[in-house]
């Protein structure tokens, strides 16, 4: 069962641009944080969905790289978590291997998707993009 939490108190300034890569595949979650933080992007990454939103509570990301098919809470409480603490400011790029990323993305008031298995040089244009428009 999937369970949204709720927050007490949110920080909604951030400091730094960070990206909070959301991915419960461990390679990928890694090989993803590198190909960023190569190109000078600073990353925070979380292993599932609760983890996500403790991160994302903390301290506001700049962008959420959230893979959908998450263990605990997935990617749609995820969205819904965030959407609920920061309203349309929180900019959520999706990750799915399944069918129909851009309707799942467009429910989840996501600003754009990437369907797996994608080229890592699609996945650090969409970022810094998702990046620049968040600005």
């Amino acid at each position: 069962m999937n369970t949204i939490v709720t927050p007490l108190t949110v920080d909604t300034e951030t400091s730094e641009k960070v990206v909070l890569v959301v991915e419960d595949d461990a390679d990928l979650r890694e090989t993803i944080q590198w190909m960023l933080e190569d190109e000078g992007i600073a990353v925070e990454t979380a292993a599932d969905g609760r983890e996500a939103l403790e991160r994302a509570l903390q301290s506001k990301p700049a962008l959420v790289l959230l893979d959908i098919g998450l263990p605990v809470i997935d990617g749609h409480g995820v969205a819904a978590g965030l959407h609920s603490a920061y309203g349309d400011s929180i900019a959520i790029l999706t990750m799915t291997a399944g069918g129909r990323a851009a309707e799942k993305a467009e429910r989840m008031g996501a600003i754009g998707y990437l369907s797996k298995p994608f080229d890592l040089d699609v996945l650090i244009h969409s970022v810094r993009s998702a990046l620049q428009m968040s600005s």
